[in-house]
């Protein structure tokens, strides 16, 4: 049977990147979790990414297992809104996510005023979108109608990097492939999976660049499908 991803209609969102670097196969984590897969260049071009940005996102087990800083450093840039989504509010008030300096987002679903009450203290700004799961099509459009957020830069984990690629919320995939095979762990995209043929995701190459001497190699994809229209 052929299953239809069906789009709707047309809606005003932020043009989305997803940022990730992986082993040749195709894993972001080993199956211990070791992740520690970029060279320094591949670093800076995280870094000039997320200065591109105005929103650098990740999943909540992205937050729990890294505690990422989600800041610029290595390029002389302002660090863009840093945000999370997290559907069941995993990611405890305490995470260094919500004790740096600067604007911090919370995507989650419709959590009672009093759960939420230990976030806003840390001056996280929070996004009710969904019950039970994050609506993701519904956040990114008050993303852009109610946020002003034009760009978005995602940086996983897997789970949300699919999720949005199934929505047709992303514009671009940038992967670095690194040097390495896991052989199991955790994949670049993890979902339910597309079923292929007509109803699979599409991509197309749109630049190359060798990192590090050339071991490691920086591939930049345009979404053909699904992708929703900007506006």
């Amino acid at each position: 049977m052929i299953v239809v991803i069906e789009l709707g209609r047309t809606m005003p969102r932020p043009y989305t990147r997803i940022f990730s670097t992986m082993t040749v196969d195709g894993r972001i984590a080993s199956k211990t979790g070791y992740s520690k897969l970029s060279c320094h260049e591949d670093f800076d071009l995280q870094h000039q990414v997320r200065a591109w940005a105005d929103l650098v996102v990740v999943g909540s087990n992205t937050a729990l297992v890294d505690d990422p800083r989600l800041t610029v450093r290595r390029v002389p840039s302002r660090t863009p809104l840093r945000g999370v989504v997290d559907s069941r509010l995993r990611v405890p008030p305490t995470a260094r996510l919500y004790s740096l300096p600067g604007a911090v987002l919370i995507t989650t679903t419709d959590h009672s005023d009093e759960e939420l009450l230990a976030y806003e203290r840390r001056g996280a700004r929070i996004i009710k979108a969904g019950s039970g799961r994050v609506d993701l099509v519904e956040a990114w459009r008050i993303l852009y109608e109610e946020l002003g957020v034009r760009r978005v830069m995602v940086e996983g984990g897997g789970s949300l990097n699919y999720a949005l690629l199934e929505a047709g919320l992303v514009d671009e995939v940038w992967v670095t492939l690194a040097p390495y095979v896991f052989g199991a762990g955790r994949s670049v995209f993890d979902g339910p999976g597309f079923p292929g043929g007509d109803n699979m995701a599409r991509l197309r190459v749109v630049g190359v660049r060798p990192l590090c001497g050339g071991s490691w190699i920086s591939v930049r994809y345009e979404v053909l499908w699904p992708r929703r229209p900007l506006y």
